[in-house]
């Protein structure tokens, strides 16, 4: 059984599918949820508008607030957390590390093609650097 989830969480759909997965599998389990954005920082945009991180920054503890809302009202109990990076991927998998969760709930967004092919993603990248079992979830 889970003791520790953690959930990759961006305010996408796709992040509330896995949110909402993640809820059910800690309901069942009785694990603690561990909610983590980790907005990637570009340096080039930073110094040309050094604001837009800050927004994006902002962006990222309101929907964190909003979904850890949502498992408390679920009665389950959670941490949330942001990680400022310059990669979400390296950022996910060494929170998880650290934080010694048991599993790794993303969702994923569907991108096929020479886009996935050129640019991966992060959910993919997680996957093969994770310490530890990661569940993707797909959105209907």
């Amino acid at each position: 059984m889970y003791k520790k989830i953690m959930v990759g969480y961006d305010g996408t759909k796709f992040s509330d599918c896995a949110l909402k997965e993640a809820m059910a599998l800690a309901k069942d389990s009785g694990a603690k949820l561990l909610l983590v954005t980790a907005p990637e920082i570009n340096v080039e945009l930073q110094a040309m508008a050094p604001e837009a991180n800050e927004l994006m920054e902002k962006k990222a503890r309101t929907d964190l607030d909003l979904a850890a809302a949502k498992v408390k009202k679920a009665g389950l109990t959670c941490e949330a957390k942001i990680v400022v990076t310059a990669s979400a991927q390296e950022s996910l998998v060494e929170t998880a590390k650290k934080s010694k969760v048991d599993l790794i709930v993303l969702g994923t967004h569907g991108r096929t093609g020479l886009m996935r092919l050129l640019m991966g993603s992060t959910t993919a990248r997680v996957i093969g650097h994770a310490h530890c079992n990661v569940l993707v979830v797909r959105c209907p």
